[in-house]
C-alpha cells in the first residue's frame, strides 16, 4: 500500500456586521444584503450566507468561508473580501472578525 501524503488544509471564516442607517424595512435591508452576497460570491471563490439580525431592519451580518492550502492565502482572500465589502456595501461595516482553523 502506498502512503498518502498529508494535505495541508486551512479553513478561514469571516463574520462581517453591517449597519444600514437609511433602511426603512426588512425587505429593503434583505435586498441590500442579497445584492452584496451576490457580488461577493460572483467575484470570489467563497461560501457566503446571511447569519444574524434577521429581525432588525438596520443591522445585518454575513459569514464568509474559504478553504485553502496555506494560512497566508486564506487570510489574504478574506482580507480582500472584507475590503470589497466596505466599498460595495450600501451600509456601514461596523465589525469584521476572522477566524482561522488548521485541522
Amino acid at each position: 500500500m502506498v502512503p498518502v501524503p498529508a494535505v495541508a488544509m486551512v479553513v478561514g471564516v469571516s463574520r462581517i456586521e453591517m449597519l444600514f442607517k437609511h433602511s426603512r424595512s426588512l425587505k429593503e435591508k434583505r435586498k441590500i444584503i442579497r445584492s452584496l452576497i451576490g457580488k461577493i460570491s460572483h467575484r470570489f471563490n467563497v461560501s457566503i450566507a446571511e447569519i444574524d439580525y434577521h429581525d432588525l431592519r438596520q443591522r445585518g451580518a454575513i459569514a464568509v468561508a474559504h478553504v485553502g492550502r496555506t494560512q497566508a492565502d486564506v487570510k489574504k482572500l478574506l482580507g480582500k473580501v472584507r475590503d470589497f465589502s466596505e466599498s460595495a456595501c450600501e451600509g456601514e461595516i461596523v465589525s469584521a472578525r476572522e477566524t482561522i482553523y488548521c485541522p
